[in-house]
């Protein structure tokens, strides 16, 4: 049996409006409240997984690189894509 390889990326909002977190290669967003945080939890089968980060006004998008699956994290509560989302 193959070991499964895990990593974890910390999100905080500290701005004073909604952040957008956005996952990809899956396009899965979460909404981030001023003040609070998230953690993306990915797994990989083959290599260790890693992240690519790109910012800009409003919006944090994660690129998961050597990534088979992943989970987004709240105080313990998995989180559903479109999380607190805007309309």
């Amino acid at each position: 049996m193959s070991d499964l390889f895990i990593s974890k990326l910390g999100i905080c909002n500290s701005r004073k409006a909604p952040q957008i977190v956005a996952v990809e290669p899956w396009a899965n967003d979460y909404t981030l409240m001023p003040g609070e945080e998230l953690q993306i939890v990915a797994f990989g089968k083959k290599a260790v997984p890693w992240f690519n980060v790109v910012e800009w006004d409003g919006t944090t998008q994660i690129y998961c690189e050597e990534t088979d699956d992943f989970k987004v994290m709240q105080h313990d509560r998995q989180l559903e894509c479109g999380h607190q989302r805007q309309s």
